[in-house]
């Protein structure tokens, strides 16, 4: 299987348990993998046939930024469940890094990765 990957998108948000996250934005990172066949658009040369990177990133921006969530696990279920109704993939992979991450220990990052299937 083909894929298309968007990595490192970094987008400011304020999610997280604790109001003090609520109150100033964080920088998140998010990694994101669609698994699809790229034959048609290789043959066709016509966007309409793939994903439009542009159109995706915005997808997910907005999607990460229109509410504050308590879990990352919440709003990248719903980065996933859009992106395949959106578009023909088969499967994606999602992470989701908060390095700022309110932890009392020596660490680079924290993060969920959630891989989710098509139903079709």
């Amino acid at each position: 299987m083909d894929k298309i990957r968007i990595l490192n998108l970094k987008i400011p948000a304020t999610h997280g348990v604790y109001e003090f996250e609520k109150q100033k934005e964080g920088l998140f990172e998010l990694d994101i993998e669609m698994h699809l066949s790229l034959t048609k658009p290789a043959k066709s040369d016509d966007l309409i046939d793939t994903v439009n990177y542009d159109e995706a990133v915005n997808i997910i921006t907005r999607l990460f930024t229109e509410k504050d969530y308590n879990l990352i696990e919440s709003v990248g279920e719903k980065i996933c469940t859009c992106l395949l109704k959106k578009y023909p993939i088969k499967k994606v992979k999602l992470k989701i890094r908060k390095p700022h991450a309110p932890i009392k220990a020596t660490l680079d990052t924290v993060e969920v990765e959630l891989i989710r299937r098509a139903d079709h």
